[in-house]
């Protein structure tokens, strides 16, 4: 019976490309020597998903697959819980084979070689592993560097506290560059220095900006890190990469133009693929561009089809949407408000930035920028926890330890006592949420609940208005979703008093930290 569905899927793809002229078959196997080619005796996957970037097969008993292919097209591999992929001397996974006869038009930056003709057969290496259902994974944001001075900032920023790290591997939110992609040799030689697998997904500056449109924009990208549109499983989670900027081209000033979106065939090939997922399986979409910000409604901010994206997941109880762009901490639970239809809530983290406030700022005692992000959280990195189809996560502050998880940001220093009743309390809980719970105590008293306000961050603005120079002239001090606030108590007497403050998240996991202040006589 499986043979004759196999046929029956063959003849349907047979079919379809008949109008793109070619098809391509292979085998996906257990690589037991690990040498990467099929050798005698080694029996092919069953039950392996593999794809064109548009349909989505599913290997026969013999480990065989059958997929249509265009004149230009990626074919993959998607991991499978249980097994690993191809790695590279660089930590990149290796999963795809390009097709692209003629190779990439002639770019600023090189992109794919000419490949020639379709080979014969197109194997697929897979390697067994351990695959248990809870596991982390280390995410990035825009790590960004323009130079080669600031990938040595993220060398010793954050790759360096992350050598053997126990996470099963990481994924990078796009703007892996700013814009030279010239310096991808070097910033993947450095990321491999952790010893993990990172999978990436694109962002605009990762963009080949002299492309003719958003056809050949990611020519660069694809010759370094495959197909800009993917999926790989883990435990009970199915990991989504989506290429969400729609590049425009340049305007009439020469600026690089990008709309959010997923566009109709990234949304069949999402389509096709989450038809092969177990409804009990955490879907997580990883992107760029958020599916909704509050920061604005540009084209260039959030995706814009997301009302069929959302017709898309309909069916998925599980899902967690995953982005960058922003260099600012963002937690949402979608709903119609947002622009995302039905009933239910998608739970969206916008990561914050690896780069940032684009790596500027006064250099630290090691000679890196501070690079506060513009809602006043240091630079830094995610880690999430997955357990079956849950999980957890926090937000790892470069070069501060993990219980740096938020700033009393006023009252700081000398307070004349007559103008207590004009200062507030003001935290920046740096992965807060509406769901947060932040408490203050005010020389070990009674704990009062502190509430959450949109609001910038007193300690950037003092860090922006005492280094202006030192940052892009257009970084400012911007609203952050994650303050909270109370009042100072107006008959503090003069002296030195204490502010404890505590927050517990969603998953029950508290931090505390402190802060002491001093009320002078007023004259």
């Amino acid at each position: 019976m499986k043979n004759l569905l196999f046929l029956f899927t063959a003849v349907i793809l047979f079919a379809a490309a008949a109008a793109c002229g070619q098809t391509v078959g292979g085998t996906v196997f257990e690589d037991l020597n690990r040498n990467a080619i099929l050798d005698p005796g080694e029996k092919g996957v069953a039950g392996v998903l593999v794809s064109n970037q548009l349909e989505v097969v599913k290997t026969n008993g013999q480990g065989r697959y059958i997929l249509p292919v265009r004149e230009e097209d990626i074919i993959y591999v998607i991991k499978p819980s249980g097994y690993n992929v191809l790695i590279d001397t660089l930590n990149l996974p290796r999963f795809y084979y390009i097709h692209d006869p003629d190779g990439s038009p002639p770019l600023k930056y090189p992109g794919i070689a000419p490949t020639g003709p379709l080979p014969g057969e197109i194997n697929f290496p897979l390697y067994r592993t351990d695959s248990p259902d809870s596991f982390s994974v280390i995410v990035f944001a825009d790590p960004q560097p323009r130079g080669k001075e600031e990938i040595d900032y993220i060398r010793d920023d954050v790759v360096a506290e992350l050598v053997d790290h126990d996470a099963a591997f990481g994924i990078v939110l796009g703007d892996i560059m700013y814009d030279d992609l010239s310096l991808y040799d070097d910033y993947t030689n450095v990321l491999k220095e952790i010893g993990l697998p990172f999978y990436h997904v694109p962002g605009n500056h990762d963009t080949n900006y002299d492309a003719e449109g958003d056809r050949n924009s990611m020519e660069t990208y694809k010759r370094h890190f495959g197909p800009p549109t993917y999926a790989f499983e883990y435990g009970k989670v199915s990991f989504i990469v989506l290429d969400v900027m729609d590049y425009k081209g340049r305007n009439e000033k020469g600026a690089p133009q990008f709309d959010g979106r997923i566009g109709p065939e990234q949304m069949k090939w999402l389509k096709n693929y989450l038809s092969h997922v177990p409804k009990d399986h955490l879907v997580v979409l990883n992107m760029h561009f958020p599916i909704w910000t509050f920061v604005g409604s540009h084209p260039s901010l959030q995706v814009l089809d997301r009302d069929t994206l959302a017709q898309v997941l309909i069916n998925h109880d599980y899902r967690l949407a995953l982005a960058g762009h922003m260099h600012m901490i963002e937690h949402q639970y979608l709903t119609e408000e947002h622009g995302w239809p039905g009933d239910k809530p998608l739970y969206q983290i916008i990561c914050g930035a690896v780069s940032g406030s684009w790596w500027s700022g006064p250099m630290d005692t090691r000679g890196i920028p501070v690079a506060d992000q513009r809602d006043g959280v240091p630079n830094g990195y995610h880690i999430f926890t997955f357990e079956g189809n849950q999980f957890h996560e926090f937000y790892k502050p470069a070069y501060f330890g993990t219980d740096f998880q938020m700033r009393i940001s006023s009252p700081t220093g000398n307070i004349s006592a007559d103008s207590l009743r004009n200062i507030e309390i003001v935290v920046n809980v740096f992965d807060g949420n509406e769901k947060s719970v932040v408490e203050c105590r005010i020389d070990g008293g009674e704990s009062a609940t502190m509430s959450r306000e949109i609001s910038t961050d007193p300690f950037f603005e003092r860090m922006h208005s005492r280094n202006k120079e030192l940052y892009l002239g257009w970084i400012n001090p911007m609203k952050s979703v994650h303050i909270w606030k109370a009042p100072l108590p107006e008959n503090l007497e003069p002296g030195i008093h204490s502010i404890v403050v505590k927050t517990t998240n969603q998953w029950g996991q508290s931090y505390q930290t402190a802060r002491i202040f001093e009320v002078v006589q007023s004259k």
